[in-house]
């Protein structure tokens, strides 16, 4: 009787310190991906102090953030095998990177003004070059072919000339007559635009709605810059973040916890050592194309 109380009390014992494992790690994940973002967003307004900024200017204080907490984020993947976990801290910078592109646009006011200055920067000289005599030769066009690619075409010049309104008319026009226009992917530029059209027009809750139907998933990225760029515009807040993209960035991770485990289960098989040089090249392979940060490129 005493050795079966001893052997639940020594039961109970265990299962209390895994959960305060578990629950100082959740904790501890959390508050250095908080400090994470604001020593990024520190790195970035000291680099608004320095120089104009640049398109680089994220990757760059990435690079010099990371050096500071490479060992929290290794320390939290639970591997024994080596490679497995090299592998998972890699996928957990790239998940990183790619997740702080979107989240700082609310935390963090210099980059955000940053992305959209460049934005405005990038329609103004568009403008610049676009011409009002063009137009009559993209009228012609649409009524010799009024087919998608002619009413878009025209809906671009509309757009660059500060036609608001007749440019949404001509992308609509474009996505009725298409085809394909139940594909999101064949029509991914002109609902771009339309977006675009509806920012300029204040109407955000319409554009936010184009990106939730455009966002494909997998670190699609520009999609969750632009929506969260409209969100904050319409007063969205990091406690609303697009719960579309939530849900997209947890499957996501579901699929890659589950290629992680395959990939274990196949490294408890016993390999020849010319087995082992094989899949050495195939992982630093595609490690290469998975995580490109530090590339020989460098930006």
């Amino acid at each position: 009787m005493k050795r079966s109380r001893l052997y639940f009390t020594i039961q109970q014992f265990s299962l209390m310190v895994c959960f305060f494992l578990l629950s100082v790690n959740g904790i501890y994940a959390q508050s250095y991906k908080a400090a994470f973002k604001d020593d990024m967003c520190h790195c970035i307004e000291q680099e608004n102090l320095k120089r104009r900024l640049t398109e680089n200017t994220y990757k760059t204080c990435f690079r010099e953030t990371l050096t500071k907490y490479a060992t929290q984020i290794d320390a939290q993947i639970v591997e024994e095998d080596p490679n497995q976990k090299f592998y998972k801290g890699q996928l957990a910078r790239k998940e990183l990177v790619l997740a702080l592109e979107y989240e700082l646009i609310y935390s963090c006011n210099t980059y955000f003004d940053f992305l959209e200055s460049l934005r405005v920067s990038k329609m103004l000289i568009a403008r610049e070059h676009a011409k009002e005599t063009d137009l009559e030769a993209y009228s012609q066009q649409v009524a010799l072919t009024p087919n998608s690619i002619s009413y878009f075409m025209r809906a671009q010049l509309q757009f660059k000339l500060g036609n608001l309104q007749e440019a949404a008319a001509d992308i609509n026009r474009s996505l009725d007559v298409n085809p394909y226009k139940a594909n999101v992917k064949s029509t991914r530029n002109e609902l771009l635009l339309l977006a675009w059209i509806y920012e300029e027009q204040n109407k955000f809750t319409d554009a936010i709605a184009i990106y939730d139907q455009l966002y494909s998933g997998d670190f699609d990225t520009k999609i969750a810059v632009l929506r969260a760029l409209a969100h904050k515009k319409s007063g969205g807040t990091s406690a609303s973040v697009p719960s579309v993209i939530k849900t997209n960035e947890k499957t996501n991770n579901d699929k890659n916890s589950a290629r992680g485990r395959r990939s274990a289960t196949r490294t408890v098989k016993a390999k020849t050592s010319s087995e082992q040089v094989v899949e050495k090249k195939k992982d630093t392979s595609s490690l290469k194309k998975l995580f490109k940060i530090d590339n020989k490129k460098g930006n």
